[in-house]
């Protein structure tokens, strides 16, 4: 029987000026074409019923028909088809975080719900195989539009940045959303990338923790737990409380009222497994065509090896291009501040982001958003998506498109002494300002003070701190939580920094 892969089917979008790829399955050593404007293109399924066809690249178009068929008589049409720009948006919570949860949810219903041009895919959250099969996923696996309907399971940070996205290119954007909960970047990658590495050590927790566990009925306790079920991630209970309300500290964590065994936390971990996620959803959008990746991860990795990231999620990057076999463009996102959320600490934070601002300068083709201005003290899960989603969307049109524009955080270059005065001159720091009547999130240390208060002038590219005395350290959004108030001309907050005297 003649089938298509699940990301194939009426409204998707398709990428633009690149080979276009759709496979599927049919019966062994059958014929199959494919015909989309004009090109049809034909190839026999393999000994399993495996079939790969690759058609011309296309300029951007819409209201297009792509058809399928088999010298059997099967037939499959799919109609609604866009040509333009697609993006898979991968990551954890913040990035799954659905675009009812957001804080402007009700306007851009009203705002978008008539814009056919914007067109967003969720793989199901699957954690092992078959489980498709176990159970009834209604609300991923096919591509919505913006319709009060469908927009609600947007990812946000997906939605803002195709938003910005599709106004500046005037072409369709489709988003791919490959993303789950609560995961670490070694669940998105296949975990030969982290042998031989420091990143090895997520491989050994696994196997410590599962080593005596008989899978079999491990998988059968996984099939009916209600914990596991992530059929629906919007009106889904404990989305609801964790992700749409928040848990501000331990009394609200509605956990707290479950008895939980060992087997269940080991439940809770089966879907962070290295290379598990990989195999079980990424590799089956592979390789759906895309300009690029946006990445907004890292939480879960704070949580238990932070000084790895650097190394892990530089090497998942290398799986990802591996697999695409191209060098995809990644757009990512710093972590946001936060001081505390159920049992996660912002202090284990301050690191990863060091790690992700090690990536953006050692890894090529990779750019980094700031959002230090719009975090949450007791919530790990910033409501106001916007600014992160139009921040990614600032950086694809700088970098990735070409459009002149300021599209990157302001950052450190040189700070110098002036008598009792420090310059701090800045890149990416057109029309450099204060929000505000004083500096935020700077952090002055000396060798006879307790504490400096910090007077601040702009000037140009630069930052004057006046009469600062004996200062022998500055710490700009080093804090678990801080409000970043310097911006640049397109209000991106300056990055995170230390520098010493």
């Amino acid at each position: 029987m003649l089938e298509l892969a699940m990301i194939f089917s009426d409204s998707m979008v398709l990428q633009r000026e690149k080979p276009i790829h759709i496979w599927g399955k049919d019966t062994p050593k059958s014929r199959v074409s494919v015909t989309l404007i004009g090109d049809k293109v034909s190839a026999c399924t393999d000994q399993c019923g495996n079939w790969h066809i690759v058609l011309p690249e296309k300029k951007a178009a819409t209201d297009l028909i792509l058809t399928v068929c088999d010298d059997d008589g099967d037939k499959i049409t799919l109609k609604d088809i866009c040509i333009g720009e697609v993006w898979i948006a991968g990551g954890q919570s913040n990035m799954e975080f659905p675009l009812a949860y957001d804080v402007h949810f009700e306007t851009e219903i009203i705002n978008q719900e008539r814009n056919p041009r914007i067109r967003f895919f969720d793989y199901p959250e699957v954690a092992y195989e078959g489980e498709l099969n176990d159970r009834e996923y209604k609300n991923e696996g096919f591509w919505r539009g913006c319709t009060a309907e469908d927009l609600g399971y947007f990812s946000a940070v997906g939605f803002y940045f195709a938003k910005n996205l599709q106004e500046a290119i005037d072409v369709p954007v489709g988003i791919v959303g490959c993303n789950w909960a609560g995961t670490p970047a070694c669940a998105w990658m296949d975990s030969n990338y982290l042998k031989g590495t420091e990143g090895e050590v997520w491989v050994k927790d696994y196997e410590s923790e599962f080593a005596n566990i008989n899978f079999d009925d491990f998988i059968e306790k996984y099939k009916v737990s209600p914990f596991t079920d992530r059929t629906n991630n919007v009106d889904n209970p404990f989305n609801i409380q964790m992700v749409k309300i928040g848990a501000a500290d331990e009394r609200e964590n509605p956990m707290d009222e479950v008895e939980l065994d060992s087997s269940m936390f080991q439940l809770f971990k089966f879907e962070q497994r290295p290379g598990g996620l990989y195999e079980t959803m990424l590799k089956k959008i592979v390789p759906f065509a895309a300009r690029g990746v946006i990445w907004y991860q890292g939480e879960t990795d704070g949580d238990s090896h932070a000084k790895e990231y650097t190394t892990v999620f530089s090497k998942m990057i290398e799986n990802w291009r591996a697999l695409w076999g191209e060098e995809l463009p990644f757009l990512f996102v710093q972590l946001a501040p936060f001081e505390k959320w159920a049992e996660c600490y912002g202090e284990n934070y301050i690191q990863v982001r060091d790690c992700q601002e090690e990536v953006s300068k050692n890894v090529s083709n990779c750019w980094m958003a700031a959002i230090g201005d719009v975090g949450m003290q007791w919530d790990i899960h910033p409501k106001n998506k916007r600014p992160v989603g139009d921040r990614l969307a600032l950086l694809a049109r700088g970098h990735v498109y070409g459009e002149n524009i300021v599209c990157d955080a302001p950052e450190v270059i040189d700070v110098v002494k002036k008598g009792d005065d420090i310059v701090i001159r800045f890149a990416n720091a057109e029309g450099l300002f204060i929000k505000g009547d004083r500096l935020q999130a700077m952090n002055l240390n000396s060798k006879t003070q307790d504490s400096i208060a910090v007077d601040a002038e702009v000037l140009n590219d630069t930052l004057i701190l006046h009469s600062v005395g004996d200062v022998t350290e500055i710490r700009f959004a080093k804090e678990p939580y801080h409000e970043v108030n310097l911006y640049n001309s397109s209000e991106i907050p300056a990055k995170p920094f230390v520098f010493k005297l």
